[in-house]
């Protein structure tokens, strides 16, 4: 077997937070996370996909917190950094003649975010799938589907990190390697194991 494309997910791979925002906002808001969260979690729902009209979607959460639209996605990511351990090697996977793909459910101010804030990322990033601009929501076979589909490799020869076993679950039944994501010492190994098989 031989593994020609790596798909990551980018939120808890790529990128690494200061804990679930509800239980950020649990501590600096004093709002029960178990309160915030759902409101978090329907919002989440609807702004991952195209076309979403994202502002009214949140102001359950906006008017909960007491916040305007822009500082509460500004005190969000502010709770967010770049795996740049991770980013250093994906150029030598690059280097090495990988595909590199990632493969997020995210929204566009995140995403545009993300963009923003970390160019050298998407550098080194052969092709990006965001829900909210493909439609396809892992874990929807389809969010898998649509990147077997784009190429000439047969689905066992991509191997896919995620932070979420039902993502994981999904994609394996089509075949796809997988491994769930736990550090990057644990992604070297595993990698270099396929390789040596």
């Amino acid at each position: 077997m031989k593994i020609k494309a790596i798909i990551f997910d980018m939120n808890g791979v790529f990128i690494k937070d200061s804990g679930p925002l509800s239980k950020r906002i649990e501590k600096d808001f004093k709002i029960g996370a178990d309160e915030i969260y759902p409101l978090i979690k329907t919002a989440l729902k609807q702004v991952r996909v195209p076309e979403a009209n994202s502002r009214p979607i949140w102001q359950p959460v906006l008017e909960r917190l007491k916040m305007t639209y822009e500082d509460f996605f500004k005190y969000w990511f502010g709770g967010e950094s770049l795996n740049e351990e991770l980013l250093q090697y994906t150029k030598e996977l690059r280097q090495q003649g990988y595909r590199i793909i990632i493969l997020s459910n995210n929204f566009p101010e995140r995403t545009n975010n993300y963009r923003q804030l970390y160019p050298e990322l998407f550098r080194e990033i052969d092709e990006q799938y965001f829900s909210w601009e493909t439609g396809n929501i892992k874990p929807n076979p389809e969010s898998y589907t649509q990147i077997i589909e784009k190429h000439d490799y047969l689905p066992n020869e991509y191997l896919y990190f995620d932070d979420s076993e039902e993502n994981l679950a999904s994609a394996q039944k089509l075949g796809i390697n997988v491994r769930l994501y736990q550090n990057l010492q644990d992604t070297k190994n595993f990698i270099s194991t396929l390789q040596n098989v």
